[in-house]
């Protein structure tokens, strides 16, 4: 499902900083049940780090969801992205990735290698705070792995 976005969310993105604000306002506007489901979006940047469009791919349970490449990848490839972020969050508030979280994000970025739409970012979110793998280190490490 594609969120729609208002002219101001359509930023250029420099920062994990500046996605989060709309990130934290998407996941807010969710009913209360839903807030407490893991979402998974992607966020999609043309050349310029400018926001395309942002879609929710799945919405799972208290403490997972799925998100196989093929689904992360289609509107993105429709769109025409040259870079993406992807962002979920977690219900409990812990922000740090787990495994499984991080054997996700390394077969997305092998995946995306391959189709040259690269991931820039991973975000875990919060309706209070955000974790970056960027930011981090940890996509650059996933990044070295095959």
């Amino acid at each position: 499902m594609i969120i729609p976005l208002n002219d101001g969310e359509k930023i250029k993105v420099h920062s994990p900083a500046d996605v989060y604000p709309i990130m934290q306002s998407i996941l807010l506007r969710e009913c209360e049940t839903d807030r407490n489901r893991e979402h998974f979006w992607t966020i999609s940047l043309d050349t310029a780090n400018r926001i395309l469009n942002i879609e929710l791919v799945s919405m799972g349970s208290i403490k997972s969801t799925l998100a196989e490449p093929m689904e992360v990848l289609s509107i993105p490839l429709q769109k025409r992205a040259v870079n993406l972020i992807l962002v979920h969050n977690h219900p409990s508030g812990e922000l740090q990735p787990s495994d499984a979280d991080k054997d996700h994000t390394d077969r997305l970025i092998q995946a995306c290698l391959l189709m040259d739409v690269p991931i820039v970012d991973h975000m875990i979110i919060t309706e209070t705070s955000y974790y970056s793998f960027k930011n981090s280190g940890l996509l650059a490490e996933l990044e070295k792995s095959e």
